[in-house]
């Protein structure tokens, strides 16, 4: 239980750091403090993430629905949206 809670917030903070890597100057002191200074591994987080995620509400069901699943959708699109833009920008 504690190392999926771990798993969790290790997952949010992902996103959040992804976020704020949108900024140029961020982004460099977040690599400099990354092995081999990219954002590889942010990235693969970021993902991992979303993927737990998209497991876990297909088992728990919590978007079920027309609405339900368009606000899911548009989550991970987002989500998603940011791990592109990392992509693009280079590790």
């Amino acid at each position: 239980m504690e190392e999926s809670q771990s798993s969790v917030a290790v997952g949010y903070l992902s996103v959040l750091v992804g976020n704020l890597c949108l900024n140029k100057t961020v982004k460099t002191k977040v690599r400099a403090q990354l092995p081999g200074g990219e954002l590889t591994t942010l990235v693969d987080k970021i993902k991992e993430f979303v993927r737990v995620h998209e497991h876990a509400n297909r088992k728990a069901k919590q978007y079920e629905g027309e609405e339900g699943q368009e606000t899911w959708q548009n989550y991970t699109a987002r989500i998603m949206l940011v791990v592109e833009q990392l992509e693009m920008t280079g590790h």
